[in-house]
């Protein structure tokens, strides 16, 4: 469908004049949300104790007076044991809930007065309930995303998994057929386990793509060759790889089960975050977690957005923002392939800029109208230790990029905000928020005394525990990452503006809880 531009005001953040970025002020820990260190609810503690160790991510929306959170791949234990046996091990993904007229004041937040999660459990058992989507969702597969329109709840959830096709014809959404790109681990058919892409005849153990329907051809995987990500090697095909998004509504008598409402093959949005804004559902997306700059992979940012769905009568009508037209007006389409990348630096006049970190994971968005801003938290850090004997390179670095791991550039470790006049931008260069630090250099950052991430010279009894659930390397070490608004939370301060974040951390495997204040 052909590009449309807006003529008049639609969306919330479409200013005419610019004011002046806004500045980060000083970042408080308020200490561990969720995991070890962190106080249970009374619910979680009796009638019958919950098995319960640690989980990550935590993506929050406000639903019927309740802060509800998502969790990413949730432990039993110390040892890495999955919550919800009964399931066995195809959920791991936890939820819980907070409660807004208790929790009401986010100024009185402190380390000694942290709000308490209720944790999903299975009535009558000490077992912590898990989501089930309607795919098996172990692993790296995680809910990226939750909302609600008043009456209904609704969850977005990475499933991993590709489509296989011989032609371009075969993927959905316009995608594009790469014959030469197979697999590792699970087969792009089968719901169960991880499957990565590689480049077949370059990559060890890369498995040659076959299609399910018994007829010959070569055969391949859907990917975009329009991504920031792409580029004309074997890693720049593979991680253009597109792979499904599953959006799902919340069963209302159990808050475990989802109904599957549409499946949506992306790479451009594989890696998202949604805020809920005027009877509408805004998308930021990038195709990765991680870049290589190094490589000319980056980590480009995209907008969408679609009308608030209401069930059963589904839409999911994306309308992907493709650039400005030349009276400035922003051009939207119906097509992915049209998403247009974000220009990430509004200081260079005429000019868009791509994003120059590698490390980007996860990101969060949410106007601030105080500062009449869009806001957006990102970044943080990973671990390249090796990992015998599959990720014996960067260890996990390399789930991520492969063989161009030792090309990426790991920075500080750091979590950054831009921000905004519109949705799409132009958005203000990077500001450090809150650093991790560097691990080679011990009491750094995060990594001394008192610190949130775990180092393996920090013994003293105030330094962070080891999570050592993992068979991981003995040298492992923690950093930040999954840097989640709370848009309920967020309140002026004078002129300026305190908000309330969660982020996960590595090792201990946690969440904790943080106030920034925003300058004017």
């Amino acid at each position: 469908m052909k590009a449309f531009a807006f003529t008049c005001v639609l969306l919330v953040g479409l200013s005419g004049v610019s004011a002046a970025d806004p500045t980060v002020g000083e970042t408080q820990v308020l200490g561990p949300f969720t995991g070890p260190q962190a106080a249970l609810h009374p619910a979680n503690v009796e009638p019958k104790p919950i098995s319960y160790y640690g989980t990550d991510l935590g993506w929050t929306y406000e639903h019927k007076g309740q802060l509800h959170i998502l969790f990413g791949d949730t432990m039993a234990n110390d040892v890495g044991e999955r919550i919800e046996a009964s399931s066995g091990d195809r959920l791991d993904d936890g939820f819980g809930v907070i409660d807004l007229d208790r929790w009401s004041d986010p100024q009185s937040f402190s380390p000694d007065n942290v709000p308490l999660i209720k944790l999903g459990q299975n009535e009558g058992t000490t077992e912590m309930s898990a989501i089930d989507p309607g795919h098996a969702m172990e692993g790296f597969k995680t809910p990226v995303a939750g909302f609600s329109n008043g009456e209904q709840e609704f969850g977005l959830f990475y499933l991993s998994k590709p489509e296989g096709c011989r032609i371009d014809a075969d993927c959905s959404n316009g995608m594009s057929c790469s014959p030469g790109i197979g697999y590792v681990g699970a087969k792009y058919s089968n719901d169960a386990g991880l499957t990565l892409g590689c480049a077949e005849g370059s990559a060890p153990n890369c498995i040659a793509n076959t299609m399910d329907d018994g007829q010959p051809g070569d055969s391949g995987l859907c990917m975009d060759p329009g991504s920031t990500i792409w580029a004309g090697t074997d890693m720049g095909h593979v991680g253009a790889v597109a792979v499904n998004m599953r959006i799902g509504l919340r069963d209302p008598n159990d808050p475990r089960h989802y109904l599957p409402l549409h499946d949506w093959l992306t790479n451009r949005f594989l890696n998202l975050a949604v805020r809920s804004v005027n009877e509408r559902i805004y998308i930021w997306g990038r195709p990765g977690f991680i870049a290589v700059n190094a490589r000319s992979r980056t980590a480009g940012m995209y907008f969408a957005y679609t009308e608030m769905p209401v069930a059963p009568d589904f839409g999911w009508n994306l309308q992907y923002f493709a650039g400005i037209d030349d009276s400035g007006a922003a051009l939207f389409s119906s097509n992915e392939r049209d998403a247009a990348a974000l220009d990430l630096d509004s200081s260079r006049k005429g000019e868009q800029s791509k994003e120059p970190y590698d490390i980007v994971n996860q990101h969060s968005v949410a106007w601030i109208e105080h500062l009449n801003k869009w806001v957006m938290f990102y970044g943080g850090g990973l671990t390249n230790i090796p990992y015998p004997p599959a990720l014996v390179d960067c260890g996990i670095l390399e789930l991520f990029v492969g063989t161009e791991c030792k090309d990426v550039d790991m920075g500080n470790g750091a979590f950054r905000m831009r921000t905004a006049d519109n949705p799409w931008g132009p958005w203000s260069r990077p500001q450090d928020i809150i650093v991790g630090g560097d691990p080679a250099v011990p009491g750094s950052g995060q990594y001394g005394e008192g610190g949130m991430l775990r180092h393996p010279s920090c013994t003293s009894e105030s330094c962070a525990p080891h999570t050592a659930a993992r068979d991981i390397n003995k040298d492992e070490y923690g950093f930040f990452y999954s840097a989640n608004i709370i848009e309920e939370w967020i309140r002026p301060v004078g002129d300026s503006v305190d908000v309330i974040w969660n982020a996960s951390t590595w090792d201990p495997y946690r969440v904790v809880l943080l106030r920034t204040r925003i300058k004017p």
